[in-house]
C-alpha cells in the first residue's frame, strides 16, 4: 500500500487490524442528533415530499386539461371546416343547376319555368338511377359473399366430417 493510499484510507495514519477498534479521536465526527429533532426533520422532509408530489400531480392534471382543450378546439375547427366545405359544395351545385335551368329556359322562351322543371327532373332522375345501380351492386356483392362463405363452410364440413349440415338435415 502506498503512502498516498494509506493517508486517503486512514486519516489518522494508524492502521487497525481485524477486531481492533479505532480510538475515539480517529472516528469520523458525526454530530449527535436527538431523536425528537431527527423525527421533526423527517416530518418536515415528508411534508416537503408531499408538496412536491402534489405539485407534480397538479402539473399532470393541468397538462391533461390542456390536451383535452386542444383536442376540443381542433375538433371544433374541423367541424367548422367541414360545414364551410359542405356549404361551398352546395352553393356550387346550386349555381350549376341554376345555370343549366337558365340555359334550358333560353331554349324555350315561351315557358321559362320549364328550364327549372326539366333540370330538377333530370337531376333527380340521375340521382335515383345512381342510387338504384349502387344498391343493386352492393346487395349483389353482399349476397355473393354470403353464398361463398356458406359454400366454403359446407366444403370444410365435408372434408372434416365426411358430410355437412345439409346432408344431416336431409338424412
Amino acid at each position: 500500500m502506498s503512502a498516498e493510499t494509506q493517508t486517503v484510507n486512514e486519516p489518522s495514519g494508524a492502521s487497525c487490524g481485524p477486531g481492533e477498534r479505532r480510538p475515539e479521536t480517529d472516528r469520523p465526527s458525526q454530530p449527535h442528533v436527538p431523536p425528537s429533532r431527527a423525527f421533526h426533520e423527517a416530518v418536515a422532509k415528508l411534508a416537503e415530499l408531499k408538496e412536491y408530489a402534489a405539485y407534480y400531480a397538479a402539473v399532470r392534471v393541468d397538462m391533461l386539461k390542456v390536451t383535452v382543450r386542444n383536442i376540443g378546439i381542433y375538433a371544433g375547427l374541423g367541424i367548422i371546416g367541414l360545414i364551410a366545405a359542405g356549404a361551398m359544395v352546395v352553393t356550387a351545385v346550386v349555381l350549376l343547376l341554376q345555370g343549366i335551368a337558365g340555359a334550358i329556359a333560353q331554349l324555350i322562351p315561351k315557358f321559362p319555368w320549364l328550364g327549372n322543371l326539366i333540370t330538377a327532373v333530370l337531376v333527380l332522375g340521375v340521382m335515383a338511377a345512381g342510387i338504384i345501380i349502387v344498391m343493386k351492386k352492393l346487395t349483389g356483392t353482399f349476397r355473393s359473399q354470403t353464398v361463398k362463405k356458406y359454400e366454403d363452410r359446407l366444403r370444410r364440413e365435408r372434408q372434416q366430417f365426411g358430410h355437412d349440415v345439409q346432408d344431416r338435415a336431409q338424412g
